[in-house]
């Protein structure tokens, strides 16, 4: 007698357990799903920002490479090859030293008196660089459409 009851209620909790299962099921697929489009998002953004980040040092190297914004921009999209829709734009700012730093044309950058004592103006380079970024899914709350957005300046003088 004892293995016939037995036998019921193992046969309960596997039904209790499928019917568990079933309620869970949608939570755990929505945990996963978010999951990997926090992890895609991150990647996406650490990879943005490390294309800036090529265009910039590309344009740091020297005035020849500063001015080449189109190259410093094709670089950056370059760098970005694993993901597709990144666009980056390239510029330059020039500003004296002191407290605060004030912006001068770049156009003076050459001139050794532009600063008043301090001798030639600082000179960088700004690489921008874009991707919109769409989750697989639609969570509440949540947009799901971003912009990933990175900037990335180094001075080249």
């Amino acid at each position: 007698m004892r293995k016939k009851d037995d036998l019921k209620n193992r046969r309960g909790q596997r039904g209790g357990a499928m019917v568990e299962f079933a309620l869970v099921l949608p939570l755990l697929f929505l945990m996963s799903m978010g999951g990997t489009d926090f992890g895609r998002l991150f990647y996406h953004a650490v990879t943005v920002a490390n294309a800036a980040a090529t265009g910039a040092f590309y344009g740091g190297q020297s005035r020849i490479a500063a001015a080449n914004e189109s190259a410093q921009e094709q670089r950056a999209i370059d760098d970005a090859v694993n993901i597709d829709g990144v666009t980056a734009s390239a510029s330059g700012f020039c500003e004296c030293p002191g407290d605060p730093p004030a912006a001068i044309s770049c156009l003076q950058a050459a001139n050794y008196n532009a600063c008043d004592g301090y001798g030639l103006p600082r000179v960088y380079v700004r690489v921008n660089a874009l991707k919109n970024f769409q989750t697989i899914g639609t969570y509440p709350g949540v947009p799901d459409n971003t912009a990933v957005r990175r900037d990335a300046f180094i001075r080249i003088q």
